[in-house]
């Protein structure tokens, strides 16, 4: 079997993720912390995944989402046989699979979509298909409609164009399928690190970014790094994209990235708002960040939620618990939320709350008896959502959906479930 077509990884499968950030519950709380009004979940709602291989995360998000219909779109006809096998398995019925480039894609009489996402895609393919999932984006995605998009991003992964050159050069004088020629040519990259000179010198971590790199399985290496289409992306070039089709940028999907006063001091975020415009900030932050993979979260003809509707947000949005949620311990040398050392006991307090049962950001800012306000607050409760010990509540449950799921991913030994009452899916290793 040939290892590419045009220019894309097909010979080995592409291993198996899952992104809460993509979810259609969380991509509502991105943009509803934002000031920005999100589709109605209460209602059914379409949601289009462009590159779901074989549909892990498709088919997880819609027994998580009972009211919506979920759509997979992929080239590869072998990972969507997989995916439908899972389908047949579990019977969950509100997906629905499509063999097809994004090309081909449009000439089909497609019903619009309320969320459109593409994850580890866009960054790998050619600019033909690049373009025609803006088309894709621009034709298909409703009004106040949600598009999430992640790609590779400058300048976090310039440093490595001439290592992936270097690899994607090297893979195609070796035998043997994409996986065996990504650990070849990683090794082979290691070895010049060790080396210390040119690029090495000036970049030091790079050789510690491929000493990581190497623990990778071989067939995620293999697709992010032997694409002939492979290409880091600026920032301000996808916003100003999306803007001439009419969508605005809002936020980041991973949510802590939006947090400016925890991340930037006084100083830096003053010079961050005295840039006139959007693709300038953004791209500043990328600098101080040194961004290696942005996720961003656009919406079409964006229209700012009016004081009411900000009100009932947080009024009305309930949060929960999640499984991993470390009620009744200590978080002073918890990996993310131990470093905010002065909300330590805030962030317990938030926790003993919520284990009680569901609340509002509201009904939490009235136990905490903190003077601020309910969007001052809600950023607090955004750092816990990051963390994954809190996750915004489902508008509807199906449990019997989430049990068949369950089932399946345990008779696969793959390690997520579904979790109903937050209308997500974590992973049992983690």
């Amino acid at each position: 079997m040939m290892n590419l077509h045009d220019g894309y990884v097909v010979d080995v499968p592409y291993p198996t993720f899952v992104h809460r950030q993509a979810m259609p519950t969380w991509l509502n709380m991105v943009v509803q912390q934002q000031g920005i009004q999100a589709p109605d979940l209460k209602r059914p709602f379409r949601y289009l995944e462009l590159g779901c291989a074989m549909g892990i995360h498709l088919h997880l998000t819609a027994a998580a989402h009972p009211q919506g219909h979920f759509v997979g779109v992929d080239f590869n006809a072998q990972q969507l046989l997989v995916a439908q096998e899972g389908i047949e398995r579990t019977h969950i019925s509100n997906i629905e699979l499509i063999h097809a480039s994004f090309s081909e894609l449009l000439t089909q009489q497609l019903e619009p979509f309320d969320f459109i996402v593409t994850h580890g895609v866009w960054s790998w393919i050619a600019q033909e298909h690049q373009q025609a999932i803006v088309q894709l984006v621009s034709q298909l995605l409703k009004p106040n409609g949600i598009f999430y998009c992640s790609y590779m991003s400058h300048p976090g992964a310039t440093h490595f164009t001439s290592v992936q050159k270097l690899m994607l050069e090297m893979s195609q004088h070796l035998t043997g399928d994409s996986a065996s020629k990504a650990t070849q040519t990683v090794h082979f990259a290691r070895r010049l690190a060790q080396t210390q000179r040119g690029l090495f010198e000036k970049v030091p971590s790079l050789a510690d970014d491929l000493t990581a790199l190497a623990q990778d399985k071989p067939s995620y290496i293999a697709h992010d790094f032997l694409s002939q289409h492979w290409q880091p992306q600026h920032s301000a070039d996808m916003i100003r994209l999306m803007a001439q089709q009419g969508l605005a940028f809002i936020a980041g999907a991973g949510v802590i990235e939006n947090i400016d006063v925890l991340e930037f001091s006084p100083e830096v975020r003053r010079m961050l708002d005295q840039l006139p415009v959007l693709t300038l900030r953004e791209t500043s932050k990328d600098i101080l960040r040194n961004t290696l993979q942005r996720q961003d979260v656009y919406v079409k003809k964006a229209q700012k939620l009016n004081q009411a509707q900000r009100s009932a947000y947080y009024d009305q949005q309930l949060f929960c618990l999640t499984p991993q949620a470390p009620v009744g311990q200590s978080l002073a040398q918890d990996e993310k939320l131990g470093q905010l050392h002065d909300l330590v006991p805030l962030f317990e307090q938030v926790l003993s709350s919520l284990s009680q049962h569901a609340m509002s950001t509201q009904q939490i800012l009235k136990r905490s008896k903190l003077k601020i306000s309910a969007q001052q607050f809600s950023e607090i409760l955004m750092v816990m959502v990051w963390a994954g010990y809190v996750h915004p509540c489902a508008a509807q449950q199906h449990p019997q959906m989430a049990v068949k799921m369950n089932m399946w991913m345990h008779e696969q030994a793959l390690p997520w479930r579904v979790i109903p009452e937050c209308a997500t899916a974590i992973s049992l290793s983690s």
